[in-house]
């Protein structure tokens, strides 16, 4: 498959490509010349696609992602950090189990 021809969109009559940056400054918009649309990809990653006129419903749509990614971002980290102290009261309750194993054995052999 040959390289899609983009083309970047830096400055637009809806200032869309400049607004895009307060979301994030990591946005870039492009318009897709084979697939006939707009692209915002972000990190070199593909993150929305815009087949209608460009307008503000693209900012919307783009606030939308934002929040939502950050809506499950948020979860995974949640969980992760649940995860993490679950696996560290398990160890506790490892070092405490032998721990008391030990001590219960130096009682038994001081007897």
């Amino acid at each position: 498959m040959r390289k899609e021809r983009l083309v970047e969109i830096r400055s637009d009559v809806f200032d869309i490509a400049d607004r895009m940056k307060e979301i994030d400054e990591g946005y870039s918009l492009y318009y897709n010349l084979d697939r006939k649309r707009y692209e915002v990809w972000k990190g070199g990653e593909l993150a929305v696609t815009w087949q209608e006129g460009l307008h503000a419903g693209l900012l919307s749509k783009l606030r939308e992602t934002a929040i939502r990614r950050r809506a499950e971002l948020l979860k995974e980290i949640e969980r992760s950090e649940e995860k993490a102290r679950r696996d560290e009261a398990h160890r506790m309750k490892e070092r405490i189990g032998e721990r008391t194993e030990d001590f219960m054995r130096s009682e038994w052999h001081s007897r």
